[in-house]
């Protein structure tokens, strides 16, 4: 797919994603919200909360939501933190996300995680006949000088592709393959392979989850929550099926971002947008399980991936109460979650992030919120 161009797919609950998401999930964040007062047009522009919230119950109620949603993120992020700290063997290990890495150059990388990169492969030689350095940097990344780690990981992601996801694998790579055929990217092909797509496809459109290309190949899963109607979705289809659909997506960003690595030059993210405009529920227990095990087995199948996580359009209330919250978070929460300080009232329609000019004012407002 072209650079820039923008993907109705439905999104990745990444290894990033610590909560409701990506899809009402997403992901992790970058620095300081104070920093993103100064962004673009709305970025940084919080309205002044104070004789300006509504008091209405609706109001209060989607506010409570709200936060709510963005606490359980706080805590799984953090918890999710303390597990990747904690290593088998009892000892601490300082594992760090995709985004603490200052310098993405692929070249430069390899070089700073040569020796990882080398005991990984002698390590399991017989898994990694047919990868290059690249991919095994990201597991050198990921899991920071644990080789038994590494390779442990790099065994169940090898089963999960050769075995469990087998299906799922293959056919990722033959709908990138036919979306690719005519020079364009054309996203039928990717929908029409999905796991169970004709019974998803009635509820998940691309009003509720869009792939956007950033400027320097990333890409990022936006969801607005509020527009799935998760318990009809749910009354059709098992939470299971709802896993697979997802890591299918996740499969087909996989296969994006490599290619964009190798082309680029750069290691290519996966970043996520959790989009709270309307939220006024809670989502459907079975629709949150879906979310939850197929975040759970991205982050074990796309280790090396995870970018950052923007939360938007939060409410006021909830957004004023940040303001304060934030600086008290652990660091790991406030590394891996960033919340938008102002609104982003131009979304109608979550489409509307794939045209101009919209398309050009959420990406520069995205990455106000991620500097």
């Amino acid at each position: 797919p072209a650079q820039g161009a923008a993907w109705r797919v439905m999104a990745s609950l990444g290894p990033v994603s610590p909560g409701p998401p990506p899809y009402v999930w997403m992901l992790r964040a970058l620095p300081n919200s104070r920093q993103h007062r100064t962004g673009k047009d709305l970025i940084g522009r919080a309205a002044a909360v104070s004789g300006k919230a509504r008091r209405s119950d609706d109001h209060m109620s989607s506010t409570v939501i709200a936060a709510g949603t963005i606490g359980w993120a706080v805590g799984c992020t953090a918890r999710k933190f303390q597990k990747q700290r904690f290593s088998a063997r009892s000892k601490w290990i300082s594992r760090r996300a995709l985004t603490d890495e200052t310098d993405l150059a692929v070249p430069s990388l390899l070089r700073k995680y040569e020796r990882a990169i080398n005991a990984i492969r002698r390590s399991c030689p017989e898994l990694l006949q047919d990868r290059d350095d690249t991919y095994v940097l990201r597991y050198a990344i990921e899991h920071q000088g644990d080789t038994a780690a590494a390779v442990k990981n790099i065994q169940k992601v090898n089963f999960w592709r050769r075995r469990t996801g087998k299906g799922i694998v293959q056919a990722a790579q033959k709908a990138v393959e036919e979306a690719q055929a005519e020079g364009r990217w054309n996203n039928a092909p990717i929908f029409a392979a999905a796991p169970h797509s004709a019974l998803i496809s009635k509820y998940i459109t691309g009003s509720q989850i869009v792939i956007v290309s950033m400027p320097n190949g990333d890409l990022c899963s936006c969801i607005r929550a509020s527009a799935i109607d998760d318990q009809k979705l749910m009354d059709v289809v098992t939470a299971e099926q709802m896993i697979e659909f997802f890591l299918y997506a996740r499969e087909i960003n996989f296969l994006v971002a490599e290619k964009r690595t190798r082309e680029s030059g750069q290691l290519i993210k996966l970043i996520a947008a959790n989009d709270l405009t309307g939220v006024s529920k809670l989502p459907d227990g079975r629709f949150q399980e879906a979310l939850t095990k197929s975040s759970e087995q991205a982050t074990l199948l796309y280790p090396g991936f995870a970018g950052p996580t923007a939360i938007l359009n939060i409410p006021d209330v909830a957004r004023f109460v940040l303001q304060f919250l934030t600086p008290l978070f652990p660091g790991a929460v406030q590394q891996r979650l960033k919340f938008a300080s102002g609104p982003m009232a131009y979304i109608k329609d979550l489409t509307d992030v794939l045209r101009e000019p919209t398309k050009s004012q959420f990406i520069d407002d995205l990455q106000a919120v991620l500097r």
